[in-house]
């Protein structure tokens, strides 16, 4: 993983092989794949919202935020296309008084394709990774500002998954192998034990499902100074743990709340005079909230 030991139980986008059993109360419910996938919408929009709790950071408040919109178009049976926005404000600590060489607001814009076969998925992703003022100045863009992504996932047997992966979830841009385990020990529960994301997702009742997922949640973004003078980088390194309900009162609309963990994080960037400053914030609790639409 990235540091040490990244555990505890988002992401992406997973899953913790046991056999469980179901919740007290709740109702069997079997998930009908063929009925699923002949409702498969020709469009789907999802934005989300997540807000760490605040915590003090070398003697300053830090409390980061998370907002994310993605819209999704069917292409044809199997493949997609999206795109979609992230805003994050990473609240950058002053260092021994020097404050960061940009304000830590920072957006990525971006485009992606996926294909998904029985055997088969493949991911494509590109992006435009910047700090708040660089939209604001389109000028001053060029190639570095952009990031790259993905996948290729290919099915061994029934429940096992092998993958080849390309991003910068970790904080840095890397290639590195991917793994899944699934199981389903009930017609309600789904499990998938791998890497870098894992979950368990279970039905409670026809309209109501809960998930606990853990997944990377890093990324890399390349900022300005207030007088565009100075480029520098961004690195954010962070795994989320959460628990979600997610509620669907009808087939094209989803409401869903979230809560969890942030954990094993570290920042890297530039401050005002130059130096480069790692902080390792603590572990934090978060909440978030989804709304989820398809035609």
């Amino acid at each position: 993983m990235a540091r040490s030991v990244q555990a505890i139980a988002m992401a992406a986008l997973p899953s913790i092989a046991i056999a469980l059993a179901m919740p007290v109360g709740a109702q069997t419910v079997e998930i009908d794949t063929a009925t699923v996938a002949r409702a498969d919408p020709l469009w789907s929009a999802r934005w989300s919202y997540t807000q760490n709790k605040s915590e003090l950071v070398l003697g300053q408040p830090y409390q980061p935020t998370q907002s994310k919109f993605t819209l999704e178009r069917r292409l044809e049976h199997a493949a997609y296309a999206w795109a979609g926005h992230e805003f994050r404000s990473l609240d950058l600590p002053a260092v021994g008084g020097v404050p960061a060489d940009t304000n830590g607001y920072v957006h990525r814009l971006g485009v992606g394709w996926r294909r998904d076969t029985q055997e088969r998925r493949f991911e494509l992703a590109a992006a435009l990774a910047v700090s708040s003022n660089a939209l604001k100045n389109l000028g001053d863009l060029s190639a570095e500002d952009l990031r790259f992504a993905g996948a290729i996932e290919q099915r061994l047997g029934e429940s096992w998954k092998v993958a080849l992966r390309a991003d910068d979830r970790f904080g840095h841009s890397r290639v590195y192998p991917g793994f899944e385990w699934y199981l389903q020990p009930t017609p309600a529960h789904e499990v998938r034990v791998g890497f870098p994301e894992s979950s368990w997702r279970w039905q409670w009742v026809p309209r109501l499902q809960s998930e606990v997922a853990v997944a990377p949640d890093g990324g890399s973004w390349r900022v300005r100074d207030p007088t565009l003078e100075r480029h520098s980088v961004v690195r954010q390194s962070v795994w989320r743990a959460a628990w979600s309900l997610r509620w669907q009162p009808f087939d094209a609309f989803a409401v869903e709340a979230r809560v969890g963990w942030c954990f094993d994080s570290t920042l890297h960037y530039q401050l005002r005079d130059g130096t480069q400053a790692r902080v390792e914030p603590p572990g934090t609790s978060l909440f978030g909230i989804a709304v989820s639409a398809r035609i």
